[in-house]
């Protein structure tokens, strides 16, 4: 009796130390309530295009690729197949089931080790948080640890709140954590619809990720899957119905390969950033997912052309131009390839951006009050002081003498670029230059005049935000890539009515052809200003340019910066130019027209005389309808067209085409022309339209006053500069309407239409008629068919595409 009473003493102490020293442990041991929501570990970043699609996806630092989840967002079928496989009286135990502990440990007495089979949901839970997923050895004191971590956590934890938190940072192989990450991973839907059959798959695997991999083990995974079906109706979780068709339903698993990796460059950067912030892991960004496939696909098809040039990769963007988003953008030719500095993104690589600059000149000085006709002298000149000079000259080295302002920028000639960099200043430039986007981190006086052709440094991505300010109409707005940052607000920085000069200039073909030597690849189907520039021993060649709705930059060289074999903007990035921009106004919104190049309004066309710029005088040769900023159109009459007599012309002899009265036409060129014309011959025909010869006033004393009215035929169709579509069936125009009109002549004179220099028919009055042509680039002229009558012949320059 006194044993039996002492046996129970000894009982009843060891009960109370026990209990005594669970207390202590559990005082001691604490919980991870904190890490509960911390899913940093396991989260993978995805960035995402602007409808949702994913771009790209980096693993943890772990390596883990893992998506938080709400528990209200899994499927109910994965929540109770999961309680059934891990932990069936999870909802009534306070984080120890004691009863499996019992086995666990009547397990442990006969084998003598501890195994498996105890572990609620909760300690697996606080197994994860405490060691971010990593194995630990299996003792009796780090099983102790974790049931009295695992019991405060049920203290200040609600059962909803612990199973979300499982579902969260549970493996479940291939690195996929949490329900939705492995139902994507292994069946492409999110965790709401799993079926079943689909549930009971994934609920086994995180006992034994590797073991039970059903790509590698598909018949032992599939075997544990029935079980647990089998045992979810025999607990009556699930009706005969229900596991008939989850038992025949065929396990359809996605293909596990990496999806293709796009906008690498920017998937990288993001996920970089990312890391070392709390912001969210996922990143919706205003890539559309559509265009950017395509351009990195026309990216990698132009490399082999390239490449046989010397240049081995290229960047792109593209940018709606309506909010700044960059709707596409192209880092390098391939991420992955080493030759090529591939990893290098192109598009934040600042390069010498060459003649693309120079649209901003000749805004700035349209908006100073320079006409887009104003004749500029593109003749040798020198800059700079007594012990330094700079002499700027063309790309091909040669001068043309007089040539309007919007020719020049048209056809990227230097000089004239530099004079009215000159007459602006450096530091008003380059002021310039940042309004619309360039950082240009040095003081102006580094880049000087030098600047107008690009001595600065630009990225792609800088220099498209500067082109979007043209396309806005002198209207700024910053870039933007990540959907989540605030819309820039709209900042006014050019003259509208300037930048729409710029814009009809550029979007010129023929005016493009000076400088291009032919039309080049930007005949696109729809106006686009065009902007081409090459810099120093050929290292980076650029296309920038812009309709209405989109703009698009180009560059292409070699990450290191090597030269290429001459390799010029429009023939290097021109095509890569043209390809990308008919893709992106193929991707307008459905419904939506493209829009004219500027707003209407902005530009007054007038008729002018093309040498000089200003109004056609009785001495003129030609005249052309040109646009002009509203309100800012010339009102003086042509003074360098002038008539002088035969006598008058240096004493030699009359071998000038004459009018009626026997006036010889010169043309009158002032000053800055000295230098040029003096290594002329003396009364050399010029390049305007009928060969005039081009003089000094000096040269000619005794020139004529204007006279008063002379013959001349006017065209009034087809209007010089027109451009012709092709019929709907892809066919060039079988004929083109011709109609003019006379002065100073005979009513009943009869004219002719000359095509290309060829004679195409009569022209009786009225004048009117049809001519045939072909496609491409036509001079047609109307004269008078009586060669002895002396007049002024009509020209148009057209276009058949």
């Amino acid at each position: 009796m006194k044993r039996s009473r002492k046996r129970a003493v000894v009982a009843c102490a060891a009960i109370a130390l026990a209990w005594l020293g669970w207390r202590g442990l559990r005082a001691s041991a604490g919980a991870p309530y904190d890490a509960l929501a911390d899913s940093s570990w396991t989260e993978s970043t995805r960035v995402l295009a602007r409808d949702g699609r994913l771009l790209g996806e980096r693993p943890s630092p772990e390596g883990l690729r893992g998506r938080t989840t709400k528990l209200g967002d899994v499927s109910p079928r994965l929540v109770a197949a999961t309680i059934v496989s891990e932990d069936r009286r999870f909802r009534s135990h306070d984080g120890i089931d004691r009863p499996s502990l019992v086995r666990a440990f009547a397990s442990w007495v006969r084998r003598g080790r501890v195994i498996s089979g105890g572990s609620t949901i909760t300690q697996q839970l606080v197994k994860r948080l405490d060691h971010q997923g990593r194995s630990r050895p299996k003792t009796i004191a780090n099983k102790l640890r974790e049931m009295a971590r695992a019991q405060n956590l049920e203290a200040r934890a609600d059962k909803d709140t612990l199973l979300e938190a499982y579902f969260n940072h549970i493996d479940y192989g291939h690195g996929w954590v949490g329900p939705e990450a492995a139902a994507r991973g292994y069946f492409g839907v999110p965790a709401r619809d799993l079926s079943l059959a689909q549930a009971a798959l994934l609920a086994v695997l995180p006992r034994a990720p590797s073991a039970l991999d059903p790509y590698r083990h598909r018949e032992r995974a599939v075997m544990r899957q029935r079980a647990l079906l089998e045992s979810m109706r025999a607990h009556g979780d699930v009706s005969k119905e229900d596991l008939d068709r989850a038992l025949g339903e065929e396990l359809v698993l996605r293909d596990r390969s990496s999806p293709a990796l796009m906008a690498p460059h920017l998937v990288l950067a993001s996920a970089k950033a990312i890391r070392r912030s709390s912001a969210p892991r996922e990143i919706a960004t205003t890539i559309d997912f559509d265009l950017q496939r395509d351009v990195e696909a026309l990216v990698k098809s132009h490399a082999l052309r390239l490449a046989q040039r010397d240049a081995s990769t290229a960047a792109v963007v593209i940018v709606d131009n309506a909010t700044g988003d960059v709707l596409a953008r192209v880092g390098s030719a391939d991420w992955e390839d080493a030759k090529i500095a591939g990893a290098v993104d192109l598009v934040r690589a600042r390069r010498q951006p060459g003649s693309t600059l120079k649209p901003f000149v000749y805004a700035k000085a349209f908006e100073r009050g320079v006409s887009p006709m104003e004749m500029l002298a593109d003749v040798p000149t020198d800059y700079g002081g007594s012990s330094a000079t700079w002499s700027p000259e063309n790309f091909d080295g040669t001068f043309v003498g007089p040539v309007s302002a919007r020719e020049a920028l048209a056809g990227s000639l230097n000089v004239p670029a530099v004079r009215l960099a000159g007459d602006l200043g450096a530091k008003e430039l380059v002021a310039t230059l940042r309004d619309v986007g360039l950082a240009l981190p040095e003081g102006h006086e580094r880049y000087g005049l030098s600047i107008a052709l690009g001595s600065g440094e630009a990225t792609p991505l800088e220099l498209a935000e500067a082109y979007v300010t043209l396309a806005r109409g002198g209207e700024h707005v910053a870039l933007r890539t990540l959907s989540t940052d605030p819309a820039a607000t709209p900042r006014a920085v050019l003259d509208p009515s300037a930048v729409a000069a710029v814009a009809d200039a550029l979007a010129d073909p023929i005016a493009r052809v000076r400088g291009l030597r032919t039309r080049g690849p930007f005949d696109l189907g729809f106006p686009v200003a065009v902007k081409t520039g090459t810099s120093t021993a050929f290292r980076d060649a650029w296309t920038a340019g812009f309709t209405r709705e989109r703009t698009v930059v180009v560059w292409v060289g070699n990450a290191t910066g090597a030269a290429t074999n001459r390799l010029t903007g429009a023939v290097g990035a021109g095509p890569l130019f043209a390809d990308a921009m008919k893709r992106a106004m193929s991707a307008l919104p459905a419904g939506a027209s493209r829009a004219p190049l500027y707003a209407p309004g902005l530009l007054d066309e007038v008729e002018v005389c093309p040498l000089s710029g200003q109004r056609s005088g009785p001495a003129c040769t030609d005249h052309v309808r040109r646009m002009f900023p509203h309100g800012r159109a010339p009102n003086h009459a042509c003074a360098i067209h002038q008539l002088a007599s035969p006598r008058e012309a240096a004493g030699r002899e009359p071998r000038w085409r004459c009018d009626a009265g026997g006036a010889q036409r010169i043309v009158v060129l002032p000053a800055p022309y000295r230098g040029w014309l003096a290594e002329r011959p003396l009364g050399a025909p010029g390049a305007d339209v009928g060969g005039l010869p081009w003089l000094l006033a000096s040269s000619v004393p005794g020139c004529a006053a204007p006279i008063a009215e002379e013959p001349r035929v006017v065209i009034s169709a087809p209007r010089d500069g027109s451009v012709l579509e092709a019929d709907r069936h892809g066919r060039s125009h079988d004929a083109v309407d011709v109609a003019a009109e006379t002065r100073g002549l005979a009513p009943d004179a009869t004219l002719e239409v000359v095509v290309d220099g060829k004679v195409a028919m009569a022209l009786p009055s009225p004048y009117r008629g049809r001519v045939a042509v072909g496609r491409g680039d036509h001079l047609v002229e109307v004269r008078p068919r009586d060669a002895r009558i002396a007049a002024i012949v009509g020209r148009a320059q057209i276009s058949v595409r």
